[in-house]
């Protein structure tokens, strides 16, 4: 027992270390650079020249008064930052703008890419409002996305007028939270989860359970299709962290379910709450599954996934990209589109859930190993706090 004891720890100082050498590597990788859109933003310019952090005046052969502007301007997205070059006329009208860089799912970032809304930008002012089905056209299934390129293009032609181009300045309404039932229906669900499961018991228990599980296989994956990813928590561990205004959500998503962990050492989120856990166990009911119990097997998978979840947050720090490593399915159930690949490694986690409960859940998530992690730096903090009491005489608190 004490032998296993170390050799997880040494693993877990190991992990901790090649984590911090891949974010530090990831930091120091050099970024786009923008000047390859340069004819794309603003074409037939015969110099570019440089007149702030990232903004560039561009001038037409023979003439000193600059014919635009292009600048940067970046936004949260789904995965993390998003990068938008956008050219600005001399009258402070969007003339085009380019993705220079970002970290989405590609197939969300390729159906935005797909849709009209960077043609529809073009011609716009900056006094426009820049409004999701206001102004501008929303794109199903890709709001972060959407938002996040939408707010980058006002603001660089906002930035600009005003800066480069002294046009007047406008009145802007300050952040508003975005506060709405998504962000009520999960810390409904984590509420009743955490009180519900320790105050019933029984057959009330299980109809609870089952009650949860389905409300957030509906509302968390068919209808936001926004559960908790590896995506999530390779944003969190980035530093990544969204506009608290437009993104409540993912804070009360990822520390919601932190918190209770710590308080309660309960993963309530996988047990009552994660859509695709509840699909498993649909699949388990319909196909009367059992529970596949083998130490040997159990070690094995146990350190498997472990060894997953840290390989594929290894390259996303290194990549500085949250999404580049994510090999989850969910994102086929809930949106009900996927590669082909991504169908049949559905098909068969839902096929093996027929005769196997969870087994997802049991030999591949990430969330489960993120746990183990944290309850590895729980009990090393409970430690140094309990040596810390007992020399200095204190009574524990």
């Amino acid at each position: 027992m004490k032998r296993s004891n170390r050799t997880e720890n040494i693993l877990a100082i190991i992990t901790l270390v090649t984590l911090v050498i891949a974010a530090v590597i990831g930091f120091n990788r050099s970024l786009s650079d923008i000047t390859d859109h340069f004819q794309a933003l603003l074409p037939g310019m015969d110099r570019y020249e440089k007149t702030g952090f990232e903004t560039y005046a561009a001038f037409k052969q023979g003439s000193d008064r600059p014919a635009g502007y292009i600048s940067v301007k970046k936004s949260d997205g789904f995965g993390g930052p998003l990068k938008v070059a956008v050219s600005v006329d001399p009258d402070g009208t969007v003339v085009n703008a380019v993705v220079v860089e970002h970290r989405e799912t590609p197939s969300w970032f390729e159906k935005v890419m797909k849709s009209p809304l960077l043609r529809s930008m073009k011609g716009k002012s900056y006094k426009d409002p820049f409004e999701i089905d206001g102004d501008v056209d929303g794109i199903t299934g890709a709001t972060y996305t959407t938002r996040a390129v939408i707010q980058s293009i006002k603001e660089a032609s906002r930035e600009t007028a005003l800066n480069e181009l002294n046009l007047p300045k406008l009145d802007q309404k300050p952040a508003e939270f975005q506060l709405g039932y998504p962000e009520l229906v999960l810390v409904l669900l984590l509420m009743t989860g955490v009180f519900g499961i320790k105050y019933t018991s029984g057959k009330t228990k299980k109809r609870l359970r089952w009650l949860l599980m389905l409300s957030g296989l509906v509302v968390i994956g068919f209808i936001l299709n926004h559960p908790l990813t590896l995506v999530d928590i390779n944003k969190f561990l980035m530093g990544y962290w969204p506009d608290l205004h437009y993104q409540l959500y993912w804070y009360l998503l990822i520390f919601g379910v932190l918190l209770i962990f710590l308080t309660t050492n309960n993963n309530i989120y996988c047990y009552t709450v994660c859509p695709f856990g509840a699909a498993q166990e649909c699949m388990a009911a319909f196909g009367k599954a059992k529970n596949f119990h083998s130490k040997k097997y159990h070690d094995v998978f146990k350190w498997l996934r472990r060894g997953i979840l840290w390989m594929a947050v290894l390259i996303a720090l290194i990549f500085r990209n949250p999404g580049i490593s994510s090999f989850e399915v969910y994102s086929t159930l809930f949106s009900l589109s996927g590669t082909n690949r991504e169908v049949l490694f559905l098909s068969i986690v839902l096929l093996f859930s027929l005769v196997v409960k969870r087994p997802w859940c049991k030999y591949l998530c990430p969330v489960p190993a993120f746990e183990d992690y944290l309850r590895w730096i729980k009990s090393r903090v409970k430690r140094a706090y309990k040596k810390t009491v007992h020399k200095s005489g204190m009574k524990p608190v």
